[in-house]
């Protein structure tokens, strides 16, 4: 465009000179700028109602500018497409053993993989995790599984990226024990294993806590299921007879009766919304506190940092990869299994329970499903498990710790 604009203004500029003067050539460079201007002032809009918007969250900033720009040079945003590194890197190496290593924990006894369990779908099995203390922390650990699919991390999108995330478990006094980065670092440096590894990946220098981070996420991006029974029979390599005939019902209500697929949107399963993928929904479905349904459960979701009324209670949708392994469900883990989990959405939600739940997404209600299709609807949610995403923990770690730490 910008070659076209130039050829334009010299055209203009040898006619006016040559029938008024100058005068017309000074015009001709003003309408050029209006034009490249008027080009892109949806853009700046765009991005100072953004910043407007999300005030002092300089990340969500960050993001949206990088989805705009995507969407000007007519790209597509892949949920966190940032620095995506081969499954055998070495930084995805180095990851991997920081994941595993109970050295980001104050007291050298949890890691990463002490709430998130490779055996338990990256969960952990517990309603709520579990605090340094042993005391119970407010939400559910949520898996990991296909976890770069998403564009906002913990159960109220507070984070933007992987990296973002990490920070928010080691740095709580409840969860790893509230380390600072440099306190991370001199730990690190103080193990001749590790300042070479960090050498490896990231060049002469000491180990740095971005660095950390950077590993971490690297390594969470490769957890990836793609060969589920659902996965492989979407992808032809499976004939659709192989697939039980219970599934396939499932897999037909799950995209139309059922309208789970309001939330988790195919192909991903997330409540990343497809197409540009540059957007992430939380939906509010009334979760209640306890499996009878007594009370709305209290924690405000996606409210705590947007302040907007219409978001209280609302929660991100998870991803559906190996979800039958993940258990309990929920950001309280409220129900134990898939079956409980999809009655609830049959009743209607929480509204269906009978609570007072005004901003209930209106798409959550009553579904009118039979026994026989409830059923049908947890074989295929079964069928998007996948062993071959199950991840091997090191035969050791760096600093000697016992591997995935103590929970």
């Amino acid at each position: 465009m910008r070659s076209t604009a130039s050829g334009f203004a010299a055209r203009w500029t040898k006619r006016s000179r040559e029938s008024r003067g100058t005068p017309r050539s000074s015009r001709a460079t003003k309408v050029v700028r209006l034009r490249r201007i008027a080009a892109w002032l949806p853009l700046y809009i765009f991005l100072a109602l953004i910043a407007l918007l999300l005030g002092s969250r300089p990340g969500l900033v960050r993001h949206a500018f990088r989805a705009a720009v995507e969407r000007a040079r007519g790209g597509a945003l892949a949920p966190d497409a940032r620095r995506a590194a081969r499954p055998d890197s070495s930084e995805v190496a180095l990851g991997r053993l920081l994941f595993f290593d109970p050295i980001l924990s104050a007291n050298k006894e949890r890691a990463c993989a002490s709430c998130h369990i490779p055996a338990r779908g990256l969960s952990d099995g517990r309603p709520h995790a579990l605090a340094i203390d042993r005391s119970d922390l407010p939400r559910n650990a949520p898996g990991l599984t296909n976890v770069s699919d998403q564009l906002a991390f913990f159960w109220d999108g507070r984070a933007v990226s992987l990296e973002d995330q990490i920070d928010g478990p080691i740095h709580a006094k409840r969860e790893l024990g509230g380390l600072k980065g440099r306190e991370i670092e001199a730990r690190l440096d103080s193990i001749a294993a590790y300042r070479a590894l960090f050498r490896e990946v990231y060049g002469e220098r000491s180990p740095r806590y971005a660095d950390v981070k950077h590993a971490i996420a690297a390594f969470e991006r490769t957890l990836r299921s793609s060969g589920s029974t659902a996965d492989r029979w979407w992808k032809g390599q499976i004939a659709e007879e192989s697939v039980p005939v219970e599934a396939r019902r499932g897999f037909d209500l799950f995209a139309g009766k059922a309208q789970c697929s309001r939330c988790h949107f195919l192909p991903l399963t997330t409540s990343v919304v497809p197409g540009a993928f540059a957007a992430q929904e939380f939906t509010v479905i009334g979760v209640p506190a306890d499996p009878q349904g007594r009370a709305l459960d209290p924690d405000p979701g996606r409210y705590a940092v947007t302040r907007d009324k219409a978001d209280r209670h609302a929660f991100k949708a998870p991803s559906l990869r190996n979800i039958a392994r993940s258990a309990p469900y929920m950001h309280n883990g409220v129900f134990q299994t898939l079956d409980q989990v999809v009655r609830f959405y049959n009743q209607g939600g929480g509204k269906g329970l009978g609570l007072d739940v005004p901003n209930q997404a209106p798409e959550v209600r009553p579904l009118h499903l039979t026994v026989a299709e409830e059923r049908a609807l947890v074989r295929f949610l079964e069928a998007l498990s996948d062993d071959s995403a199950t991840v091997e923990p090191p035969a050791r770690v760096p600093s000697g710790l016992q591997v995935g730490g103590r929970y």
